[in-house]
């Protein structure tokens, strides 16, 4: 399978995120899987945090710096995924997810759109999103820390 969407030069600092990332296949079994869907349609436009970091919409690297984000051209390759210049890097689907949310708390707006179950199956994989939300606290102000706990408490697993 050949995309037709080709994933533009990436400039410094800035990484695949969002559904981009969650739909890349992963070692550890998390994320979605979407491929067709994320890459080999046509599109009018991105989304949001398709494209995240340094100067984008989506951007928490003054909190993360590029933790969490590797090079995913091997993977791109495998899969047939398009892209104008290597190296391309991608947000791991643990930092995807945590980019999501704070995003979206950060703008004022739910991040009830994130259901941390439909990504992560694993206990391990939701600690390591709990663990980056949590050193997140101290940058969120006092209603978007509230925003994040709301959303915290609504994934947990019944």
């Amino acid at each position: 399978m050949q995309s037709r969407f080709v994933i533009p030069k990436l400039s410094d600092g800035c990484y695949l995120g969002g559904m981009a990332a969650l739909n890349l296949p992963s070692p550890e079994g998390t994320g979605d899987w979407h491929l067709e869907q994320t890459f080999f349609r046509p599109r009018d436009r991105l989304s949001r945090s398709f494209i995240s970091g340094k100067g984008c919409c989506t951007d928490t690297t003054g909190i993360f710096g590029l933790e969490e984000i590797y090079d995913c051209t091997d993977i791109l390759n495998s899969v047939g995924i398009l892209y104008e210049a290597a190296p391309v890097y991608a947000a791991t689907h643990s930092r995807a997810i945590v980019d999501m949310v704070l995003d979206a708390v950060m703008r004022c707006e739910s991040p009830n759109f994130v259901v941390l179950d439909d990504w992560m199956p694993f206990e391990s994989s939701k600690k390591k999103v709990s663990s980056l939300l949590e050193r997140a606290h101290k940058h969120l102000k006092s209603d978007e820390l509230q925003a994040l706990f709301l959303w915290e408490a609504k994934q947990v697993s019944s």
